[in-house]
């Protein structure tokens, strides 16, 4: 079977299907959004494979394409090369859903866009096993928030999302994509928004996506005004038992420090059996985090397989510059 570019959603769902890929940024639903923003979807079928990737262009007719979350094989990784090059690619950039073990010399390991450790939990435990796993200050949390009288709304509204996005963002020094990308990510069917309300106020509100068996916790903004209501952890128990709802097993908490063994206990802080670096930037939002539960999954480490080495350095170098 020739490698072929794939434009058909039918085709390429059923191939995701088939190939048991859940990852959501492999879904043509996803590139259909990348698309809506102004990126460029490259989606290949070869022999016993299929990724989707999205290209970057680097100035003076360079470019790069990246693949997130795709499965791992020798065979893909040739094949690719084969047909990229002829494209004009300076390099791939890849980001494995499983450990590898690359056989060609010509690469280089780097940064991964997405989170190398998140936590999943198992969404076919009942809800009383799942309240059970987690720890008892965030079950407590929950409660407060029921007690005072938080409401959970399923809709969809970009205004809600973005001004809180802005408080949260300031508030916590986080990054943020502008208002059109999350407008456009919210018209997508795979894409749900949950808002929190105190007295018909929006006070915090989650993003998530649903793909194949899995349902990802992807964005969450809350208001500093109301933070003793603990409307955050009751957000996301809502979007546990939406994601039971939709027929998912899997709950992604979408990316937590990395965990470290208890060795060192002044460098090191412990919470619900998770240890991790007590000074890493996402301490706080992993110690809220592992308070639901879950299992820890570790993807390997993301890189770039190189097929024009003298425009590669030249890209290393302007990184370094720029």
């Amino acid at each position: 079977m020739e490698i072929k570019f794939c434009t058909n959603k039918e085709e390429w769902n059923k191939g995701l299907i088939q190939a048991s890929q859940t990852e959501f940024l492999q879904s043509f639903e996803w590139g259909e959004f990348q698309t809506s923003v102004g990126h460029k979807v490259v989606r290949l079928i070869g022999e016993g494979w299929q990724v989707q990737g999205f290209e970057h262009q680097l100035g003076l007719g360079l470019k790069y394409l990246y693949l997130p979350r795709v499965p791992s094989s020798e065979f893909l990784v040739q094949s690719l090369k084969s047909i990229l090059e002829k494209q004009n690619y300076i390099f791939v950039r890849f980001e494995f859903s499983n450990n590898y073990e690359l056989r060609i010399k010509n690469f280089e390991l780097v940064k991964n866009r997405q989170p190398q450790q998140t936590l999943i939990l198992d969404l076919a435990k009942s809800e009383d096993e799942i309240l059970t796993g987690m720890h008892a200050k965030t079950r407590y949390n929950i409660h407060v928030a029921e007690k005072h009288g938080v409401e959970i709304r399923q809709e969809k509204n970009i205004d809600i999302f973005w001004q809180l996005n802005l408080e949260t963002t300031s508030r916590d020094q986080f990054k943020s994509h502008d208002k059109k990308y999350y407008e456009k990510m919210l018209q997508s069917n795979i894409v749900y928004q949950l808002i929190a309300y105190y007295k018909e106020k929006p006070i915090a509100t989650n993003i998530l996506v649903s793909s194949s068996d899995t349902i990802v916790y992807l964005h969450g903004a809350s208001s500093g005004d109301w933070r003793n209501l603990m409307a955050p952890y009751l957000l996301q128990w809502e979007g546990i038992k939406l994601g039971k709802k939709l027929g998912c097993q899997f709950y992604d908490f979408w990316g937590v420090a990395p965990s470290v063994s208890d060795s060192n206990p002044k460098q090191h802080t412990c919470f619900n059996g998770f240890c991790w670096e007590v000074n890493h930037p996402w301490t706080g939002v992993t110690r809220f985090k592992v308070g639901f539960g879950g299992r820890v999954k570790q993807y390997p480490k993301a890189c770039d397989i190189i097929l024009k080495s003298f425009y590669y350095k030249l890209y290393q170098l302007a990184k370094k510059i720029l």
